[in-house]
């Protein structure tokens, strides 16, 4: 379980190994940056070492169960962990970016209404090596199309669970991604989404290295409440304080619910609740999936929501929902379903 050790720990597992440090750095490399799947592929090592790796570890994959192309390029990932638990990662190519949504649970704990991934409750926590997998395997997929245009720029955790539910691991994990020199990906091409787990974000928020994305979706407690039973253990003015201490941009994500949260009323109460943050909203449209309550605003009433906020200084955009049809997009995500479609 070589993916599972952080850098630290593989120096003191080298160390007792009597190796130099300068191995470390090189089985990180092949590992991330080069994808390798077996030790003996690693070149510029001995074949003792080669041996030793292999008889005392391994690197990593889950099994892929399915994959699902939407219409709009967009890729689905159904993995089989060891366990035979499964989760959803998402690949989103565009013109000047590719993007991984990768999970950090099996199944959510936060149960917001709106979610699907939420709907069967929670299992448990992913360990570092299937966090990372899930960027390995879709690295190994577009390797195997042969085109150098195909690969990953950028990483968010917004997949199935919350990531700082398990920000031990997630951490690890990102960290390992950049050491390993995982091609362009660097902190400013990571975003983690959270829903505001206040005691966690509280101890990281000033040595936060990446995008902080917070999903908000309410103006207020009573509407955020309703939706999200978290706001009952950490309220916006809890949340809210930490965030005025952090000082770069901060992404607030905002679900559009028709008549719950889409009138006027509510993004001058947004206006209001967001004053002095240094901040920017993504408007996203609901994503429908078999059980919810909802129904997404309509187009109309999203601009115009969208007009009031930037007319008082807070960029506002319309996130672009990307594979809908293969229940790929926000919100969406259900490792159950694709074990019913093999």
């Amino acid at each position: 379980m070589i993916l599972n050790y952080s850098k630290e720990q593989l120096i003191d597992l080298f160390k007792s190994l009597k190796l130099p440090q300068f191995r470390v750095n090189q089985v990180l490399e092949w590992v991330y940056n080069k994808g390798c799947k077996s030790f003996y592929e690693m070149t510029n090592i001995s074949r003792e070492l080669q041996e030793t790796l292999n008889k005392n570890y391994y690197i990593y994959r889950p099994n892929i169960i399915k994959t699902s192309k939407s219409i709009d390029g967009t890729i689905k990932f159904l993995l089989e962990l060891q366990d035979k638990n499964t989760i959803e990662t998402v690949f989103i190519p565009e013109t000047n970016r590719n993007t991984i949504c990768i999970s950090s649970q099996v199944g959510c704990a936060v149960g917001c209404k709106f979610c699907n991934t939420g709907y069967n409750g929670f299992k448990r926590n992913l360990t570092v090596e299937e966090i990372v997998s899930q960027v390995l395997i879709v690295k190994d997929y577009l390797n195997s199309w042969k085109t150098k245009d195909k690969f990953i720029t950028n990483i968010v955790v917004m997949g199935m669970g919350e990531p700082l539910f398990n920000w031990n691991n997630v951490n690890i994990a990102l960290e390992n991604l950049q050491i390993g020199k995982m091609q362009s990906i660097s902190p400013k091409h990571i975003t983690v989404s959270t829903s505001g787990i206040v005691p966690v974000l509280s101890k990281i928020i000033n040595k936060f290295n990446y995008n902080l994305a917070i999903s908000l979706h309410a103006p207020n407690d009573e509407i955020r409440s309703s939706i999200m039973p978290i706001n009952k253990f950490y309220p916006l003015k809890d949340l809210l304080n930490i965030c005025r201490t952090y000082n770069k941009l901060i992404t607030f994500e905002y679900l559009m619910l028709s008549g719950i949260n889409d009138s006027e009323k509510d993004a001058k109460q947004l206006i209001k609740l967001l004053h002095g943050i240094k901040c920017k909203i993504n408007l996203i449209k609901f994503n429908s999936w078999e059980g919810d309550v909802f129904s997404c605003s309509s187009i109309d009433k999203i601009k115009d929501f969208q007009i009031l906020l930037n007319k008082s200084g807070i960029i506002a955009t319309i996130r672009c929902s990307r594979g809908q049809d293969i229940m790929a997009a926000c919100g969406q995500l259900q490792s159950q379903n694709g074990l019913i479609i093999k």
